[in-house]
């Protein structure tokens, strides 16, 4: 995840939800500019609900938990970047990729 002034990249991969202005988006990842007080970027686990909650105050993104500002953050001290949808995401891994499973 790379945070630049107002704008915020993570992997479309990564389960999230968000509020704000979609700035870029390509195949595996998403910019979001923050606009207002409403803009936040939630991301989730199957494990733990809600893992990570940030928030746009003031012209800048925020820890919701610290209201520390972030210039960066590591979703691994989470463990989000060993789910697997994260990593085959990140290699360029396709959804044709998936073995194909078969049920009677």
């Amino acid at each position: 995840m790379k945070i630049e002034k107002n704008q915020i990249t993570f992997l479309k991969a990564l389960n999230a939800k968000w509020s704000g202005k979609v700035v870029e988006e390509n195949e595996n990842e998403l910019t979001l500019e923050g606009e207002d007080e409403e803009s936040y970027v939630k991301f989730y686990t199957p494990f733990r609900g809600v893992a990570k909650l940030l928030l746009f105050e003031g012209d800048r993104w925020v820890d919701a938990e610290t209201s520390a500002a972030l210039s960066s953050f590591d979703l691994s001290s989470l463990g989000l970047d060993a789910l697997p949808d994260a990593k085959d995401s990140a290699k360029g891994a396709s959804k044709d990729d998936a073995p194909i499973i078969h049920t009677s």
